[in-house]
């Protein structure tokens, strides 16, 4: 596998299963049966350090996968690879599901309000226990109107009105991004409101 390549993640291995050398692992992927087309992979131990790996044999158990790794036949062969991350190239992802993305590919997608303009760009996507948010920047002719800081804009209908993918954007409701900005620009517009100097 080139070294140059970017890996992401599968499925997390478990516990082992039975004294053949299998091993239960948790698919982190859309499609339970993508088990059967995996052979080559690298593997994630806890301790860093990462090992490159052959499936010789695999099922399906449940929701779980059962693996089989050519080489490691027993299941003390197996205990150093408990809890860690079996990865593939990124070229082999499958591609995701219809109005699904997956959200490293949202990164770097500019921020356009709904009125076509645009403001800012993706940094990165965050995956919070509640709902997935968008770390967005907002460029600088732009930060008087919103902020000069990152904010997280939840992936939600109310603030995030459309992703294209095609264009590279996503689409924003602009009073809902100017309600996340931690600088109040209300007051600005009202210097009658009797709050602070006269």
């Amino acid at each position: 596998m080139p070294e140059s390549e970017e890996y992401i993640t599968v499925c997390q291995l478990m516990r082992t299963h039975g004294v053949k050398g299998y091993i239960k692992a948790m698919p982190l992927t859309h499609d339970l049966n993508r088990h059967e087309s995996l052979e080559k992979v690298r593997l994630k131990k806890t301790n860093g350090e990462e090992v490159d790996l052959e499936i010789e044999d695999s099922k399906l158990a449940n929701t779980l996968w059962l693996l089989k790794f050519k080489g490691y036949d027993t299941p003390e062969s197996l205990v150093h690879f408990v809890n860690g991350d079996l990865m593939i190239p990124e070229s082999e992802r499958l591609p995701a599901p219809e109005g699904e993305y997956y959200v490293d590919d949202l990164e770097g997608f500019r921020v356009h309000t709904e009125d076509g303009r645009d403001i800012g760009e993706v940094v990165s996507v965050e995956e919070l226990p509640t709902v997935n948010a968008f770390d967005i920047k907002f460029d600088e002719s732009h930060q008087a109107e919103f902020s000069s800081k990152r904010i997280l804009a939840p992936w939600i209908k109310d603030c995030v009105v459309e992703i294209d993918e095609d264009g590279g954007f996503i689409v924003c409701n602009a009073d809902y991004l100017r309600a996340l900005c931690p600088e109040d620009h209300s007051s600005e517009a009202r210097p009658g409101n009797g709050d602070g100097e006269a």
